[in-house]
């Protein structure tokens, strides 16, 4: 029973190399990976009678070479992963740099430490522990629904920042167990004595079972956890780049800033202290943000702290919870810090993913999924770095159809809310030319069936009650098999009876008049005009590229019966193309059409208009309105 580094053998079978999966998951973008992990790791740890928010501390220190345990067996066996793979020149150059960084006199390392928090409980012994699963385990976890983690290879984002992957932990729990252990990952090594290799793992323990050493450890001199539980993280040789700190920042902002202004979570980075209190002056001081984050933040922040300028709508899921939806509109003055995309936030108030290009207007918008079962349903589809929901991880195709139904409700319940607050906005001054997508088509793919649609919560996007009409030539919309997208409703047309209908060759002829220069002859001979109605302004907006389904706003500075509208294309040097217009609601009541190229209705002075149209237009367009009325 001694307390040394060991590396266990692998009984002939297996040989790892040092590029296993679990660390590569985490190499892409290492310190900002280290910093969402270890906090979304505190944030779930935390202690049921805590009071204030769990605290974390990210601090860099140097230690002596020598001030680290059995520093010379590490060394040698780095040395015998050389000799076993000598003929291997990618593993080799790894290894061969880490030889020379771990002859260094002083080493950088960097601390994790939290407060507020359980500990990792079990250090004391028994397998299915936190600690067990942390020293132990891979791809496993037994953390609640509603925890940030759940995959069990979250700790390894911690050794791809070290020069030499080794960490060292130490808890101290809330039953007062007092323990720690040093884990080394480098590769398969032959063993002197045998031709038996090892797992490629070592670890620094009290005996040949790889047990903790009780008691505390610390490597920081500066630092004294002072009997509070919690955990400490000791990451050995840190590669330090230039610029850790506003990685580690940004990162934390761009991911947690939810959890900090509801007091949640609180952090230091190197005695820069994060909470409620300081986040305003660091969020606007470019000089701790990466330019990459920095829209994101300013963006989460405005909408978390700015109450009196934002929208706030909550999405009911009946017995599956619920879902807050914030939405803040920007002017000419500030668009450059809108997103014009959704942060999706599900609990504890961590960042998941963005929804990109919800809309053209300058706006940013953040959908929090609270403590429930739609938490619970959507934490178990996401991939191991927590950035994204999958659901070809489902096995199950009736599962799988279902929580894709759950998923695609929820972002088409995100598109309403938003449009229809934008269709009343008077925020906006300039009209908006063209559009990109509202939500992104390849969100659920192409190939969802109507069974998997209606799954769990039968309720299609839209219901509407067909009337015909008998007077009137009519190109209603009706819902699609889908029961998603406006389509043409033939078996609504009606066609103008002919006694009422006056023979002419113009295509403005309407019913009981004739057409004669451009003017309009009525029954009773009465001549009058087509006026161009001008002052108005207004924004068309791309709902569904693929099914060329678009939205026009704008609201009415007068009182007109009868107005017709029609939509003009716009090329590169300012020529004029008809959109045809194939079938079309006005404020979410169908809408005449006269030979798809006027759209035919009524408005009063101060209405808001909101014209919703599957129109001919296989791409994205810049756009020309004009509206008459008879007069």
């Amino acid at each position: 029973m001694e307390n040394m580094w060991r590396f266990p053998g692998n009984g002939y079978t297996q040989d790892q190399g040092l590029d296993t999966s679990d660390m590569e998951t985490f190499k892409k973008d290492p310190i900002a990976s280290l910093a969402r992990e270890l906090c979304q790791n505190s944030i779930d740890a935390r202690r049921k009678t805590a009071k204030g928010p769990v605290k974390i501390e990210f601090k860099s220190f140097i230690i002596k070479r020598e001030e680290i345990p059995q520093i010379e067996a590490l060394e040698k066996q780095i040395t015998n992963c050389k000799e076993t793979w000598e003929t291997n020149k990618k593993i080799y150059d790894q290894l061969e740099k880490m030889s020379v960084q771990i002859q260094d006199k002083e080493i950088h390392c960097l601390r994790i430490s939290d407060f507020n928090t359980k500990g990792l409980v079990g250090v004391s012994g028994g397998d299915n522990t936190p600690w067990h699963y942390m020293i132990h385990g891979s791809g496993l976890s037994n953390k609640a629904a509603t925890s940030g983690g759940s995959k069990g290879i979250g700790k390894f984002a911690t050794f791809v920042t070290s020069q030499f992957n080794t960490v060292f932990y130490s808890t101290i729990t809330e039953n007062k167990e007092k323990g720690y252990q040093g884990i080394c990952k480098l590769c398969s090594a032959k063993q002197e004595g045998t031709t038996e290799k090892t797992i490629g793992i070592g670890y620094y323990g009290s005996s040949i079972k790889n047990e903790p050493i009780l008691g505390e450890f610390n490597l920081d001199k500066d630092y004294k956890r002072g009997g509070k539980t919690g955990t400490d993280i000791f990451i050995l040789g840190f590669k330090n780049p230039a610029g850790w700190k506003a990685d580690i920042i940004s990162k934390i902002l761009e991911s947690f800033i939810s959890a900090i202004v509801f007091e949640d979570l609180e952090v230091i980075v190197d005695d820069m202290l994060i909470n409620k209190e300081t986040l305003k002056a660091i969020v606007f001081d470019e000089t701790l943000i990466n330019k990459p984050s920095r829209k994101s933040i300013i963006s989460q922040y405005l909408l978390l702290t700015d109450g009196e300028n934002r929208y706030e709508d909550e999405i009911d899921f009946q017995e599956l919870g619920k879902a807050k939806l914030y939405l803040r509109e920007f002017n000419n003055d500030n668009e450059h810090l809108a997103t014009n995309g959704c942060v999706m936030i599900r609990y504890p108030f961590m960042k998941i993913r963005d929804i990109e290009k919800i809309t053209t207007l300058p706006c940013s918008a953040m959908c929090i999924i609270e403590d429930n079962k739609l938490n619970s349903i959507l934490r178990n589809v996401e991939n191991p770095q927590h950035t994204n929901w999958e659901f070809n991880r489902i096995e199950d195709d009736k599962e799988r159809a279902e929580i894709r139904g759950i998923y695609k409700r929820l972002l088409d319940d995100i598109r309403k809310h938003i449009m229809d607050h934008l269709a009343s906005s008077d925020n906006f001054q300039t009209d908006v030319e063209g559009a990109g997508y509202f939500i992104p088509g390849e969100e659920m793919g192409n190939s969802l069936e109507q069974s998997e649609k209606n799954a769990i919560l039968d309720q299609p996007a839209i219901s509407t009650k067909k009337v015909k009409s008998t007077d009137l030539k009519l190109t209603a919309y009706a819902p699609d098999e889908e029961g998603e997208e406006l389509v043409e409703d033939d078996g609504l047309e009606e066609t103008i009876p002919s006694d009422e209908h006056r023979k002419g060759s113009s295509h403005n002829m309407e019913r009981g008049e004739s057409h004669k220069n451009g003017e309009k002859v009525s029954s009773a001979h009465t001549i009058v005009k087509y006026s161009e109605l001008k002052g108005m302004t207004y924004r068309l907006i791309c709902l569904n590229k693929k099914t060329q389904m678009y939205a026009l706003l704008f609201t009415s500075t007068i009182d007109e019966p009868d107005v017709c509208l029609e939509l003009f294309a716009l090329d590169d040097s300012g020529t004029r193309t008809q959109v045809f217009v194939m079938a079309c609601t006005i404020n979410g009541q169908r809408a005449q059409i006269i030979n798809r190229r006027k759209i035919r209705f009524s408005v009063k002075n101060g209405q808001k208009i909101k014209i919703e149209m599957i129109t001919n237009q296989p791409e994205l367009f810049s756009s020309e309105v004009k509206l008459y009325a008879c007069r």
